[in-house]
């Protein structure tokens, strides 16, 4: 998250948010929107068909089939890839009518370079799927780090170009995939070219990716359509809503919930055939996901503008642009705990290989931003307000409507999940109000929102969040601390037992070998497993 936050910072005080980052973004919308895409299939679809893989048959199988996937990611990226150079005119002309003849230009020249990144980005995608599916989640989610942290150099030493952002995006996408390469192979797979697509578990994984696929491609389209509205506003929305989105995806949904997800899902796989197992696991996921959303809506919530200035605020991005950023990425917030919670909802269906219900959940959550984005436009507009807050907010709203959805259809395969976290989530609303509090007054009494050194400005924002983390922190450790001092002090032991006990279904000799391939894979890059 840092490196991408970096990376749109490093964008911004080279480019400011105006044309050229307007052609940007439009260029890369769909190229991004495909790679967020590819990330929800390979959460969703991938990381439970590998994991029933390695259970049902053997890594060297699993191996196969992903090699199968990267083969056909490639070639279906390549063709993608070579049909963006013929549609790029007509494509930016339907995704942004509202730019100017030389924005259109540029972005239509940019469209074939930011297209390049499919085939590399989904290929990253499914190594990483395969990587979780074993218990690997560190140095997968690391890298992102590879491709932003190359993007933001290379923007940050090349001599400012129209052209640069986006072939700083390509180079990052390339070191990405070496990256993750070389460690999935380190972890035993070999990637063997090949393109049988009539092999019966590749059909039987891209049967379960459509629904994922589908339900994923919604997003994308919802933010063309939001870019459709925002070509007509002032120069430089598409640039700020664009910086809000990906930095708010950035905290709650990579970051913190996706985290979440990738470990709870190959153990709903597993907790398949035993309903109070999965009740118990999407319990868990809910309580993990409220107990960081809710703070995290206050913190982002309160200190999204002051941050947004401190950090943003340099070269040619204004003072303005900043605090409109920041109130955009703050009525983003309100969609945190909606979507922390709607995943933890979700989590079971993908677990069981069930994909159509979470695409209705995602139809209906589309729907409702469709519906809830003129509104919330035109109502902000007629108010006074900046029109570009209307689409943070139409989102954020809409958000509730999956939550909704969820409730409903969970009961189905996990009961009532939610019973008994009512006074566990009241504890947390009320440790996150009063730091959000709190915060507020500082910052009123710190004259947050008046220009300062940036160093001041820098100090003070800093004091004002760790005075609501302390605070936060004290209301917890009130309310739970009695809990907390309940909770048994397992520690190793419990893996201990947990290994002697696995140990002891197994077959006749079967443990004797996996106490030896054990110390045969202990190797110092498999830590995080």
């Amino acid at each position: 998250m840092i490196t991408g936050f970096l990376l749109d910072v490093t964008i911004a005080a080279k480019y400011g948010a105006g044309p050229i980052t307007d052609s940007f973004f439009v260029a890369a919308r769909l190229p991004l929107g495909i790679g967020a895409l590819a990330v929800a299939a390979a959460n969703q679809a991938l990381v439970p068909a590998f994991a029933t893989s390695l259970i049902n048959r053997n890594e060297q199988a699993t191996w196969k089939l992903a090699s199968i996937i990267v083969t056909s990611t490639l070639t279906v990226g390549a063709l993608l890839v070579a049909a963006a150079y013929f549609v790029a005119g007509p494509l930016v002309a339907l995704t942004a009518p509202g730019l100017g003849a030389g924005q259109a230009r540029l972005a239509a020249e940019l469209i074939p370079i930011t297209f390049a990144m499919i085939p590399l980005v989904t290929s990253s995608e499914v190594l990483r799927a395969l990587l979780n599916a074993r218990y690997s989640f560190v140095v997968p989610a690391a890298t992102n780090v590879a491709l932003s942290g190359t993007a933001a150099a290379l923007i940050l030493l090349l001599q400012h170009d129209p052209h640069v952002i986006a072939w700083a995006y390509l180079a990052g996408a390339c070191v990405q995939l070496t990256f993750i390469s070389v460690f999935a192979w380190r972890n035993g797979f070999r990637f063997r070219p090949s393109l049988r697509f009539r092999d019966e578990h590749l059909q039987a994984t891209a049967r379960l990716s459509v629904r994922p696929l589908v339900a994923g491609g919604l997003n994308p389209v919802t933010r063309i359509l939001e870019q459709v509205l925002l070509s007509f506003m002032p120069s430089g929305s598409i640039t700020i809503v664009a910086y809000g989105y990906r930095l708010i995806s950035a905290v709650g949904g990579t970051v913190f919930f996706r985290s979440v997800m990738v470990s709870l899902l190959p153990r709903l796989s597993a907790a398949a055939g035993k309903p109070e197992e999965l009740a118990n696991l999407t319990r868990q996921g809910l309580r993990i996901m409220l107990s960081l959303s809710l703070p995290l809506t206050a913190f982002v919530a309160v200190l999204a503008t002051p941050g947004a200035v401190v950090v943003f605020q340099r070269g040619r991005f204004t003072r303005a642009e900043a605090l409109l950023l920041g109130t955009v990425i703050a009525v983003y917030s309100l969609s945190l705990v909606g979507a922390a919670v709607q995943r933890a909802l979700m989590a079971p269906f993908f677990g069981l290989l069930d994909t159509r219900t979470p695409l209705r959940n995602t139809i209906y959550g589309v729907l409702a931003n469709l519906v809830l984005l003129p509104l919330a436009v035109g109502g902000i507009y007629l108010a006074g307000g900046q029109p570009v807050i209307g689409v943070a907010l139409a989102y954020s709203l809409a958000v509730y409507v999956n939550v909704a959805h969820g409730l409903y259809r969970v009961r189905s395969v996990a009961g009532t999940p939610w019973v008994g976290l009512g006074w566990f989530t009241a504890r947390l609303t009320m440790g996150a109000v009063l730091s959000a509090v709190a915060m507020v007054a500082a910052s009123s009494w710190l004259q947050l929102d008046q220009p300062h050194p940036r160093l001041v400005e820098l100090a003070m924002t800093v004091g004002v969040g760790l005075l609501g983390a302390a605070l936060f922190g004290a209301v917890m450790v009130a309310l739970f601390g009695r809990q907390i001092l309940k909770r048994p002090r397992t520690g190793g032991g419990r893996a201990v037992r947990l290994l002697a006990r696995l140990k002891s279904e197994l077959p006749a000799g079967a443990a004797e070998a996996a106490d030896g391939r054990e110390a045969a894979t202990a190797a110092p890059w498999e830590g995080d497993r």
